[in-house]
């Protein structure tokens, strides 16, 4: 689940030399050959934009739909897309503007008006209304009510829309700089109010947008096939060439990440960017001069996340603080995940702000003796047990059986490792909250450090730990002020030495992204980034 639940986000572009025009004039029947294949394990959830808060699906619409500002390739800052410009209106960054361009239509030929842009963001908010008053009502069933909370969440800062000529206006709770990279991203998905109904969800196979591409075919689980949208007017270039994204989900005992290796290994596809298991990923022959790859520092990481309650094992500050000196994450960087990976000794992973390595910084030269005596000091009885709940993913068996045995081997812990299915793992977090310690990825809203502070660490308490300081959440609040993002740095980084000292969540690792393709495809540089915008029209065949 985007932001709450990472799972790394990637993308693919296409791009051929020629005019749209003339590409849909000349385009055989049968276009199976010219369609780029690019596989993917991020099978999206819904591509309904107030229904969808997952990076499958914010990869996918983020072709189909038009968002007022979009993030550009080697550019993490928001840049005018459907709008012709934007920005803040006061001193306290409780007002923002943006002006829509004219001529804007849908792909059924409505056209793009500011009272779509209002309708689609108070659509999100309605819709999360909806859900949380059928989950509260016992006289609807339970497989009755309306569970798409979508990226509500997101727009906590919002008061209200409203439009003015071609402008739109947005009517801000408190000061938020982060605002218009919300606005960027997913959350700001333009609909077609005479096409999506107020407080139900599009269907997926027919979905309406002013994006970079037309939605042809979609199978869920499947498949999708998009056609270049000759209508598209904004910042991201031309999409030349029709794709073709095949998912790779859970099939049997066999995991997506083997799938997309087997389908990588067939030649079954021409671009990989997906996640394969990583033994797959660390044989690669990056000096193969049949394929291409880009690499880059990615935004998923992954967490430890301990359940903060007075009653629960890691309820006591000392033993979440033991549990951070004994984990050795270039073990696990190394060993298990095959040097795929990097150590993580931030919540805010390397290239963003306020990057620092506080959990290095703070326990390094603890030692098991140390350890013992603060468990000791605290009162606790030694060892200490836990279960340590895990789901799917590349390694994450080898990964919790790995960090288990690592907290065991001074003797002050005793772990049990639990593997739930996708559903009950996320029941256990979410529902019932019966958990003393899980393994989680997480990953970006968007391309600002304020992703992981206020989801990990403020009141929105994004992974369920409890944990709660009115300190830190003022901190927070006060990066919230600062437009110019690089001067928060300050700010974030003493988030960060304040966490790390409770530790109320262990960073592990942060993700290398590679992405991989047939040497005849281009584009795949510009693929992927930290914004979550899956550019798929960069993609070309060279």
């Amino acid at each position: 689940m985007k932001g709450r639940w990472a799972i790394v986000v990637g993308l693919v572009v296409v791009l051929i030399v020629g005019a749209v025009g003339g590409w849909l004039a000349f385009r055989p029947d049968d276009d199976t050959e010219d369609r780029i294949v690019v596989g993917s394990t991020m099978a999206p959830s819904v591509l309904d934009p107030a229904g969808a808060y997952d990076i499958g699906s914010w990869a996918l619409t983020s072709n189909l739909f038009q968002s007022l500002l979009t993030f550009l390739p080697g550019n993490e800052e928001p840049v005018p897309d459907a709008a012709e410009e934007c920005g803040f209106q006061d001193d306290d960054l409780t007002v923002y503007r943006c002006t829509l361009r004219e001529g804007l239509t849908f792909s059924n030929g409505n056209p793009v008006t500011p009272d779509d842009v209002k309708f689609s963001f108070e659509r999100i908010i309605g819709m999360a209304a909806r859900a949380e008053r059928e989950a509260g009502d016992d006289s609807i069933p339970e497989e009755e009510k309306f569970t798409y909370a979508g990226p509500a969440g997101l727009l906590g800062s919002l008061e209200a829309v409203r439009t003015d000529g071609r402008d739109i206006i947005f009517e801000l709770n408190q000061s938020d700089a982060t605002f218009p990279f919300v606005v960027a991203g997913g959350t700001g998905a333009i609909v077609d109010q005479q096409s999506y109904e107020e407080l139900e969800l599009h269907p997926d196979d027919s979905v309406v947008g002013s994006g970079p591409y037309i939605l042809d075919t979609y199978v869920a689980g499947e498949y999708a096939e998009l056609t270049p949208n000759p209508d598209y007017n904004g910042a991201a270039g031309e999409a030349l060439s029709p794709i073709r994204v095949r998912y790779f989900v859970q099939e049997g005992d066999k995991s997506a990440e083997e799938q997309l290796a087997a389908a990588w290994e067939n030649d079954e596809i021409d671009v990989n960017d997906g996640v394969m298991p990583p033994e797959a990923m660390a044989h690669l022959d990056t000096a193969d001069p049949d394929i291409a790859v880009s690499e880059q520092a990615g935004s998923n990481t992954r967490l430890l996340s301990l359940n903060n309650d007075a009653d629960r094992p890691f309820g006591e500050r000392a033993v979440r603080r033991a549990a951070a000196a004994l984990i050795d994450r270039e073990e696990i960087a190394r060993q298990v995940q095959e040097d795929t990976v990097e150590p993580l000794y931030s919540l805010i992973p390397v290239g963003f702000t306020g990057h620092a390595t506080p959990y290095y910084d703070l326990y390094r030269d603890k030692s098991v003796d140390e350890l013992r005596s603060d468990l000791e000091s605290a009162g606790l009885t030694l060892p200490i047990e836990f279960d340590l709940a895990y789901s799917r993913g590349a390694a994450n068996t080898a990964e919790a059986e790995t960090i288990a045995e690592q907290l065991e081997r001074g003797g002050l812990f005793e772990v049990t490792t639990t593997y739930y299915d996708w559903s009950d793992f996320i029941q256990l977090i979410y529902g019932d909250r019966d958990f003393d310690a899980f393994l989680v990825s997480f990953s970006s809203d968007f391309p600002d450090p304020a992703t992981y502070t206020d989801n990990l660490l403020g009141p929105a308490d994004a992974l369920s730990t409890g944990f709660s300081d009115e300190d830190l959440n003022a901190l927070i609040a006060e990066t919230r002020r600062e437009t110019n993002r690089p001067r928060a740095g300050e700010d974030f980084e003493a988030i960060l030495h304040a966490a790390a000292a409770e530790a109320p969540i262990i960073p592990i690792w942060q993700e290398t992204r590679r992405t991989m393709s047939d040497a005849s495809i281009g584009g795949i540089q510009q693929l992927a980034s930290n914004s979550g915008v899956w550019r798929l029209w960069e993609l070309h065949r060279i």
